[in-house]
């Protein structure tokens, strides 16, 4: 008898291919144990933690060094839908093929970025100061 990661009871001869992948929305993880170790397949793993990324007027802008992550989410993208799932939101930076051109930014248009509280209250200051923002194409948005 062995136990499935949600708790639910099988046996091997039970186990399929399906039973051993994270379904879309689910959690994967190739560090703990508690979480299947990838996606099933046609998924696409997204670390949401840290997203570092800003998504403006269907450009997808890092504002810190990617990072690559051994736990997230798996994500149903490329079936030419622009979801908002219960426990993620496709968008331009983790789904650019099922969202680009669906006003499903985090902002529409780059005056609105540079208005938002996140670039006057943040992005700015780190624009000037830390690395490795400093430089980067992100910061030169708001330079008029």
């Amino acid at each position: 008898e062995c136990r499935t990661p949600d708790g639910k009871v099988f046996y091997f001869e039970e186990i399929d291919d399906a039973s051993l992948c994270a379904r879309d929305g689910e959690v994967f993880s190739r560090v703990s144990d508690q979480y299947l170790d990838s996606c099933c397949e046609g998924l696409k793993e997204w670390s949401p933690i840290p997203d570092t990324r800003f998504s403006i007027a269907d450009v997808c802008y890092e504002v810190g060094s990617p990072s690559e992550s051994n736990i997230g989410l798996c994500i149903k993208c490329g079936d030419g839908v622009c979801e908002n799932h219960l426990t993620y939101n496709e968008n331009p930076c983790n789904c650019p093929e099922d969202c680009a051109g669906k006003n499903k930014s985090m902002f529409q248009s780059i005056e609105e970025f540079c208005q938002s509280n996140d670039w006057k209250m943040s992005l700015s200051k780190a624009c000037e100061e830390q690395e490795p923002i400093k430089g980067s194409p992100i910061c030169e948005l708001c330079a008029f």
